[in-house]
């Protein structure tokens, strides 16, 4: 490792200095040794309210007029088979195959204004997941959970701060250019039959010390800045705190499901879906603060593996989006049908975020968890040729409830067709910057770690209304 002073840094402050300046600030300019800083930090006073998030990504791009935004007065090819449902807050309507989160409305908010960019399964993932337009070469900056696991650290001792259940966010590079010892600590597996892979423990998930003092915040950043290869010796002590996570108790507690009562399962949805959101909320609980889950059902034209499911239905959306189970009467040429038990995507959705938000609720968490649900992109306004809709960046629709999101809310609107947004048009970086702010980070006086020039961790504005 270079021995040069002169290698820039960036401190949560925004000032860049040299390693060696930085290392001094922890022992020299506040007086402290490590042992008298850690002291400090155990008697420190309690923190404000902290704010973790569920981040529900239905890879593959969901209908929003099949959920959030129906159009029941455009013409047929436009406004689909389904009819809108009224909801418990009056005047919102949503589809009426979503009956459970109808009666759970009031406290979400709707935005029916969201805008992408790209079309491309690739780019627009990782435009929605971190809120920056990946450049040409590919992504660059971190997924919103990556960021907030560098920027805060680890909560509890022994629980990552950033979970991917099974991965954070399909198509996507999640830690950008922080690299692998900020990626989210994946879990595989199907939790509903308590086969939960770790993965092999290995530098990936070298991310679990406390980065709670600023020493620590600032020895981390050095590390960055030495390590241009992503990878770190297996000697590390980080790669010992990533082993001793194995046999963390509070990890080995959050990872039981079994201890859920079997009717508060079955209402998730006693399958890999509907467990991973509740195996979701045990993590936050357990201390994690950023958990990110794909959610959707794999079967049908797309095949019959149970962890990489998709809402991309280009074919027999309306099948597809309820159950897998019955192959339709007709199928395109060369799609086999691959049969799945169980609901499909809609109805999967409708039970498990319903019965996310009754139970953070009824836990007294829901304040303080704050829950987004999207994809990368809309779905084309005309049904095309094959009974289901094509990618479409120009509209779409994103639901966000709890972390003091405002209940009832109904933010922005399209055309009568669903086209185009007609008000306050939102984009993925407004996205980024309002789970930052609801987060408790300063989207514009916030940068990202390690770049030599003070970069801020959003280009966006907080959604108006939304808090």
């Amino acid at each position: 490792m270079s021995d040069s002073t002169n290698d820039q840094i960036l401190p949560p402050g925004g000032f860049p200095m040299g390693r060696r300046e930085a290392l001094q600030i922890g022992a020299g300019l506040f007086g402290l040794s490590l042992p008298q800083l850690l002291r400090a930090a155990e008697s420190k006073p309690a923190a404000a309210k902290h704010v973790s998030c569920i981040f529900i990504f239905l890879a593959g791009g969901a209908s929003h007029f099949e959920t959030f935004d129906p159009k029941p007065e455009a013409p047929p090819e436009i406004r689909g088979l389904w009819n809108p449902t009224s909801t418990n807050v009056p005047g919102t309507f949503i589809c009426e195959k979503m009956p459970l989160m109808a009666q759970r409305m009031d406290k979400c908010a709707i935005v029916r204004s969201w805008k992408g960019a790209s079309g491309s399964h690739l780019t627009g993932s990782q435009h929605a997941s971190s809120g920056f337009l990946p450049p040409p070469a590919g992504q660059y900056f971190p997924n919103f959970g990556c960021l907030v696991s560098a920027l805060k650290g680890n909560r509890v001792a022994g629980v990552p701060s950033h979970f991917g259940l099974p991965v954070a966010c399909r198509y996507t590079t999640p830690p950008g250019y922080l690299g692998a010892a900020f990626d989210a600590f994946n879990v595989k597996g199907d939790p509903s039959k308590s086969e939960i892979d770790f993965g092999k423990p290995n530098l990936e998930h070298v991310r679990f010390e406390d980065r709670a003092s600023m020493l620590t915040q600032l020895e981390n950043l050095c590390r960055l800045g030495e390590v241009s290869d992503g990878s770190l010796e297996a000697h590390d002590r980080f790669s010992h705190e990533a082993l001793s996570l194995l046999t963390s108790g509070a990890m080995q507690k959050a990872m039981n499901l079994d201890e859920e009562p079997l009717a508060l399962r079955e209402r998730y949805g006693n399958n890999i879906y509907g467990q991973r959101i509740l195996l979701g909320r045990r993590l936050i609980e357990a201390g994690s603060r950023f958990v990110t889950i794909n959610h959707a059902v794999q079967g049908g034209l797309f095949g019959a593996g149970t962890t990489n499911g998709t809402w991309d239905n280009h074919h027999l959306l309306f099948e597809s989006m309820m159950s897998f189970e019955n192959e339709p009467a007709v199928i395109p040429s060369g799609y086999p049908w691959h049969k799945t038990q169980g609901p499909g995507n809609l109805p999967q959705l409708d039970m498990s975020l319903s019965t996310l938000l009754d139970d953070l609720g009824e836990k007294g968490m829901l304040d303080s968890t704050l829950v987004v649900v999207m994809g990368e992109f809309g779905r084309t306004p005309r049904i095309n040729k094959n009974a289901g809709r094509d990618h479409y960046p120009g509209a779409g629709s994103l639901l966000m409830a709890g972390g003091g999101v405002q209940g009832g809310a109904v933010i922005g609107a399209t055309d009568r067709k669903g086209a185009t947004p007609i008000s306050q048009p939102v984009g993925p970086e407004d996205v980024g910057a309002s789970i930052y702010h609801l987060l408790g980070l300063d989207p514009h006086q916030t940068y990202f770690p390690r770049l030599t020039r003070p970069t801020p961790i959003s280009d966006g504005t907080p959604i108006a209304g939304l808090v």
